[in-house]
């Protein structure tokens, strides 16, 4: 699978790590971590563990397939339950380092307060107490961000047609119609199919937003910083090794 992003990339390898990549629910930078995953999965090993809601934004996204394909493992929340056995690996030092990309605010905000009670959370403890590092790309870094969405429609586009062929056509059936025309994102898996088909150019994928972060999670951002065992970047390509 092509990325839409390119992007400067300054991982400086050293060949055969053995990598566990976290991903939470998050949208923003999701892309651009997975462009870099993608860069460097030829000389490490990449075991991609998702969070319940990275499993669906992942879906949303259209990246469900290429990562069950082009990395190592992939290991999902749902599949762990609540002890999350995967945390054993750490302890027996299984990774040469824990990386979280992208990092949501709510998943930031249980690491900085010490609560360990998803796969992801306990994955980033059990790191710090075994001496893998850790690195985090969080979401909510500045005051008004940009952020990526998933598939969209435009209602303002759409004609509400009678027969709208998004709608009959789409091979996820996550198109529906109750008051207006609009797109399930648990169901789409961003194939853009109907992108093309409907004639009014109502559907998108990629379109930009501003987001307006909230003082507390750039707070606990900042404090997510000074934690030991944990580096912090602002982006995926900063990220160096």
């Amino acid at each position: 699978m092509t990325s839409a992003f390119m992007l400067t990339v300054s991982f400086v390898t050293t060949v055969n790590m053995n990598l566990l990549w976290c991903v939470t629910g998050a949208g923003h930078l999701l892309l651009e971590s997975f462009t870099l995953m993608q860069c460097i999965c030829s000389e490490h090993e990449i075991t991609v563990a998702l969070s319940g809601a990275g499993s669906e934004v992942t879906r949303m996204y259209g990246l469900q397939e290429a990562i069950a394909h082009e990395f190592k493992e992939v290991i999902s929340e749902r599949e762990q339950g609540y002890s999350s056995p995967l945390v054993g690996r750490l302890a027996k030092r299984e990774y040469d380092l824990v990386i979280v990309a992208p990092c949501t605010a709510n998943t930031v905000a249980k690491i900085v307060r010490g609560i360990a009670d998803s796969l992801i959370t306990n994955l980033v403890a059990q790191a710090v107490k075994s001496g893998v590092p850790v690195y985090i790309v969080p979401t909510d870094y500045e005051k008004i961000q940009e952020t990526t969405m998933p598939m969209s429609l435009n209602q303002e586009l759409c004609r509400l047609c009678e027969g709208c062929p998004p709608l009959e056509h789409c091979p996820e059936h996550a198109i529906y119609r109750d008051d207006r025309v609009r797109i399930h994102g648990l169901w789409c898996t961003a194939c853009k199919a109907c992108i093309e088909l409907c004639t009014y150019a109502s559907i998108s994928f990629g379109g930009k937003v501003r987001v307006h972060i909230r003082d507390l999670d750039i707070e606990n951002t900042k404090r997510l910083e000074k934690l030991g065992g944990i580096t912090v970047f602002r982006s995926p390509d900063a990220i160096t090794v």
